[in-house]
């Protein structure tokens, strides 16, 4: 019976031996083929021997020729440094399609090129010399109160559903620094999508962080979720420990007081005329206004002064229209000898807030139109 069943595998072993076998033509054609690798060579082998072991390892050679760049993205970056203005800040990525080579140079300045764009110029290899063929400056991220930017971590590229995407990263800063976005963005050669998600936030940096943000992202604002690639960079930013997000309520405090302060840079000194923001009613200062003791009433508004996030700030109800809006904001307190403290506030009027200070031994009033946004200094 054993003997039966040996006799039988080695018929069948017999049998199928063909269908994995490959012929010494075949195989001299194939060794041939990769001495001298091209298209044209990589065709003759498949229309020879279309069902050859070696079929499949051709056809991955093939792609690699038409589609797979051969230069490293330093090299792209040094071809694109050639046909760009000398100093432009810019990463390069290399494409190869159909055996057609092809650069493209990410930029984040240059002639005419505002902070909240980002320029791709597109280069193609010719017969004899690399040339510029297109330059498409792409809506990016917000750069409202951001003065510079700079490229931060390392880019890559990454294929959703076939198309390729160049991944990069950059940072805007504030003049002073303090404040800072962090942008992940994607860019398809194929198609020339281009997206981005956006980190913002307080410099929060420590030890030797390349940077740390203390902030929110900007997931609410973003259209374009419905596509995987934006999904992914939003995901991204959601994991990098560098970005450290707050709650939604403080983080709508702390946006409130910034635009309030850069808005009003003079409301400390000389300032004649204030420039008020509506709040969120998620906003942490809305949530601290409705518990603040001492509340003062006039017809038209109430108003409330406490601290909050380091500052002392005046929030008013306005019953007209539903709204809070942050009439008055300056840094807390620390030293009533030594710093000014705001020690109260009252009604002289429906629309007049009158603010009583002191600072060490002398006393001193601003009186704040609610209406108007007109301070005046006694």
């Amino acid at each position: 019976m054993m003997k039966k069943i040996l006799t039988a595998a080695f018929l069948l072993t017999l049998a199928a031996a063909p269908l994995f076998a490959q012929t010494k033509a075949e195989t001299k054609l194939y060794n041939k083929t990769l001495s001298k690798a091209s298209v044209e060579a990589f065709d003759k082998f498949l229309k020879k021997y279309p069902s050859s072991v070696y079929a499949a390892d051709i056809l991955a050679r093939k792609d690699t020729l038409l589609n797979i760049s051969p230069y490293s993205e330093a090299q792209a970056a040094a071809i694109a440094a050639e046909l760009l203005p000398g100093g432009v800040k810019m990463l390069a990525i290399a494409d190869r399609r159909e055996a057609v080579d092809r650069i493209y140079a990410v930029c984040l300045d240059g002639e005419g090129l505002a902070l909240d764009q980002v320029r791709i110029v597109a280069l193609e290899k010719g017969r004899n010399a690399w040339t510029v063929t297109s330059t498409y400056d792409a809506p990016a991220a917000d750069a409202e109160g951001m003065a510079e930017r700079a490229f931060v971590d390392a880019s890559r590229t990454f294929n959703v559903r076939g198309t390729r995407f160049l991944r990069f990263n950059y940072l805007l800063r504030s003049a002073d620094g303090a404040r800072q976005t962090y942008v992940a963005a994607a860019y398809a050669p194929q198609t020339d999508d281009f997206g981005c998600v956006s980190f913002q936030g307080k410099d929060i940096r420590r030890g030797d962080d390349p940077y740390r943000i203390s902030g929110r992202s900007d997931e609410a604002l973003l259209s374009g979720l419905d596509r995987p690639w934006m999904r992914l960079l939003l995901k991204d930013v959601d994991d990098n420990p560098l970005l450290e997000a707050i709650p939604e309520n403080l983080w709508l405090t702390e946006a409130a007081i910034n635009w309030w302060q850069e808005q009003n840079p003079e409301a400390l000194t000389g300032a004649t005329h204030l420039k008020f923001n509506i709040l969120q009613k998620e906003s942490s200062l809305v949530e601290e206004f409705t518990k603040a003791r001492g509340k003062k009433n006039s017809g038209k508004y109430t108003a409330a002064m406490f601290d909050h996030f380091g500052y002392t700030v005046i929030v008013a109800y306005q019953k007209a229209d539903d709204n809070y809006v942050l009439a008055w904001v300056e840094p807390e307190c620390k030293n009533p000898n030594r710093d000014r403290l705001l020690n109260s506030i009252s009604f002289e009027d429906a629309s007049s807030l009158e603010m009583s200070y002191y600072q060490g031994n002398r006393t001193f009033k601003y009186h704040l139109n609610l209406a108007s946004k007109n301070l005046r200094r006694k």
